[in-house]
């Protein structure tokens, strides 16, 4: 399947594969899990919902200039991988029920939010140009 096209391409699929699968399921449960954990009503979740889904593309324009400015694509996608990992993990810390101090708790998620949405900013379109750049020099 994969004969034809550059080495580094099957790389680039997996990774690029498992990020969206971890982003498609944390979008679709993110609001529930802020209303069930923090009591957040509808609107406040689907706000900060709403700002994490554009984050994640304003921050794009962001890590594009980035590795525009560095010339380190590969070390850009890396690092994005990295902050996204550490993002999820933040949001993967047990929140207890009732939740003893909410302000830490909520804080904690929206910096992991944020931190995603950056990581994925690095991440996202500069792997989509060291793809086409692995077409371009065969």
């Amino acid at each position: 399947m994969f004969k034809n096209h550059p080495k580094g391409l099957l790389g680039a699929a997996l990774s690029n594969m498992g990020e969206r699968f971890g982003f498609y399921i944390m979008m679709a449960i993110l609001s529930l899990f802020l209303m069930s954990k923090f009591g957040l009503e509808p609107r406040s979740a689907s706000y900060i919902y709403s700002v994490f889904y554009a984050l994640t593309y304003v921050l794009a324009l962001v890590g594009g200039l980035i590795a525009d400015k560095t010339k380190k694509y590969k070390g850009t996608i890396t690092a994005g991988l990295i902050m996204m990992s550490i993002g999820y993990a933040l949001i993967a810390i047990p929140t207890p029920t009732p939740v003893p101090n909410f302000s830490l708790y909520l804080s904690l998620t929206l910096a992991g939010l944020f931190i995603i949405a950056f990581g994925n900013g690095l991440f996202k379109g500069n792997l989509q140009a060291v793809v086409g750049q692995l077409y371009d020099n065969p």
